[in-house]
């Protein structure tokens, strides 16, 4: 039974530099889609490619190693094309929504306990309904893209319920929570009986 032991703890430091690389990829792209939200026209890709210097230089001075940087600055710049170009990830990004926030920071009781919470992306639409959105950077090489898709909304279901629970302080309109993945174009919904913004 040790083998496995020994095997896994050394194949732990690869597996969390990876996930450091990862996070800090979404660090820098939450950070920019942030500052496209004031926009009143997004960037187009050429103007997004122009600045791949500047999310390296921001990558390295979050601790991505040498090796690694082109990568992550080109991963990063695949993100934000992405979402530019996509009409939902327009739609998340327009500023012509009503209290329209992005990084909203929201404090109270979900689940029976006392969160605070940052929300990627928070507005009211043309239908009058309140979202939270979470951006995730998370990209799937592999087949069965649904499948993995199914797979993060899961992951992330507490957090997506919490966020929206506290959202609706904010106001009476009805609360939908979804996750936005840009590296797969990606716009997944907490189904609306799972929504406690829909509960009363």
């Amino acid at each position: 039974t040790r083998l496995p032991i020994e095997r896994q703890s050394l194949e732990t430091p690869e597996f969390s530099w990876v996930g450091e690389t990862a996070r800090h990829i979404g660090t820098v792209v939450h950070a920019a889609l942030q500052r496209y939200a004031h926009l009143a026209q997004l960037p187009s890709g050429a103007e997004i490619r122009a600045q791949q210097e500047h999310y390296l230089r921001q990558l390295a001075r979050h601790g991505v190693p040498e090796r690694d940087l082109q990568r992550a600055a080109e991963r990063v710049v695949e993100a934000l094309t992405r979402t530019c170009i996509d009409e939902r990830g327009r739609w998340i990004l327009s500023s012509a929504h009503r209290e329209a926030a992005s990084e909203l920071a929201l404090t109270g009781i979900a689940a029976g306990r006392l969160q605070s919470v940052i929300i990627d992306r928070s507005f009211v639409d043309e239908h009058g309904i309140r979202w939270v959105i979470d951006y995730k950077t998370s990209s799937h090489a592999g087949g069965d893209t649904e499948a993995f898709l199914r797979q993060e909304l899961e992951r992330y279901r507490a957090q997506l319920q919490s966020h929206s629970e506290l959202a609706r302080a904010l106001g009476p309109e009805p609360v939908r929570a979804a996750l936005y993945l840009p590296l797969l174009g990606a716009f997944r919904e907490l189904p609306l009986s799972e929504d406690v913004g829909d509960r009363e």
